[in-house]
């Protein structure tokens, strides 16, 4: 069964090597795909330059874009199965593989840093108790982390999200998105680190205006045809 790794990235050059490095030692069979959204740096070059295969963002800018990319890449590729992680060294890659396993059990697996004291802002834990919490009141799946992006997706749930994944926002309103198409979740306990480097849209004044974005996607995908 294909496997893929799909690690959305710009202006990541300075950390994107390492991870690459650790997500081969992991995962060493898999295809390993760098979606670059239009990086100003040598983001490109340095995926290359460690064995992946680079894709260009199309489309709408930001993360949901460049996942909205990567998915259609790997639909057209035919691969069963995905993990996804970020390129700034918040997401082990080692814990990949347990990711993938849990996918005999469900559509998609979620990396959840709750339960295990992963570090991270005041600002960060109070934006994902008030989203978790407009999942549940919208009829997404319970979930206790909800803006964690280390997923593992079965070939359902890629083609649901490469057909249906808004391209502004994707973080919880994907958990109420995949509760409307009949997709089951489940999370597994993952120690997560604070990024190697520069800027959060979790963190800092950043934070309030990206949950409130965060939380009228929800509303909108609750209310929104498929």
């Amino acid at each position: 069964m294909t496997l893929a790794v799909l690690i959305p990235a710009r202006d990541e050059a300075p950390r994107l090597g390492g991870v690459l490095d650790r997500v081969w030692a992991s995962l060493p069979d898999a295809h390993v795909i760098v979606v670059d959204g239009r990086s100003r740096d040598h983001t490109a070059r340095v995926a290359r330059e460690h064995g992946a295969t680079v894709v260009s963002q199309e489309g709408a800018r930001g993360y949901a874009g460049a996942l909205r990319t990567g998915y259609l890449h790997c639909l057209e590729g035919g691969y069963q199965r995905i993990v996804q992680l970020d390129a700034d060294g918040q997401h082990p890659p080692e814990m990949a593989p347990a990711l993938v396993a849990r996918l005999d059990e469900a559509n998609w697996v979620v990396g959840s840093r709750a339960g295990t004291a992963s570090p991270g802002s005041w600002a960060r834990r109070v934006g994902n108790r008030l989203l978790a919490a407009a999942v549940r009141a919208a009829g997404g799946p319970s979930a206790l982390d909800v803006t964690s992006g280390f997923w593992a997706l079965d070939a359902r749930a890629l083609a649901a999200f490469g057909a249906h994944l808004p391209t502004d926002v994707a973080d919880a309103n994907v958990r109420v998105l995949a509760g409307r198409l009949g997709l089951t979740l489940v999370e597994h306990a993952v120690a997560m680190e604070l990024r190697g480097g520069g800027e959060s849209m979790h963190d800092g004044p950043q934070a309030v205006l990206n949950l409130g974005r965060s939380l009228r996607a929800v509303v909108r995908e609750a209310r929104r045809p498929l």
